[in-house]
């Protein structure tokens, strides 16, 4: 797990983009965010735009920020990384979509949800709530 280090390639997972939003998180993550490329992924965009109950303003911060950042498709790679990471351990789809995706493209994974990716080999993950 990675810590302290701010990475150049970053895949926001989907609670870092709506902590974005949030008054309280917002300001502290984007700051750690100052020169970062960011990335992301059709699954985290279904996320956080399939979100039951999101307002139309909500919607449209979100798009256009999605707009900002590198999609990575769910391609032949990541697919063969999801089945590989299946086979040994439990983990859900979308997840595993997400840290196939990381990996396949060597992005280090910015989640708060870091005990959901801790086991997986390799994976870069930082936690910038946790600084």
């Amino acid at each position: 797990m990675t810590h302290g280090k701010k990475p150049g390639m970053v895949l926001l997972d989907s609670n870092i983009v709506i902590y974005l939003r949030d008054p309280r998180w917002g300001r502290g993550i984007a700051s750690q965010l100052s020169d970062e490329r960011l990335h992301t992924c059709n699954v985290i965009i279904a996320e956080v735009l399939g979100f039951n109950g999101l307002e139309t303003t909500e919607a449209y911060y979100f798009e256009r920020l999605f707009l900002t950042m590198k999609n990575h498709p769910f391609n032949d790679s990541v697919t063969k990384k999801v089945i590989e990471l299946r086979r040994i351990m439990r983990i859900q789809m979308p997840d595993a979509i997400i840290a196939a995706t990381a990996l396949q493209n060597n992005l280090v994974l910015w989640t708060h949800n870091t005990s959901d990716f801790k086991d997986i080999p390799n994976l870069g993950l930082f936690d910038p709530l946790s600084v």
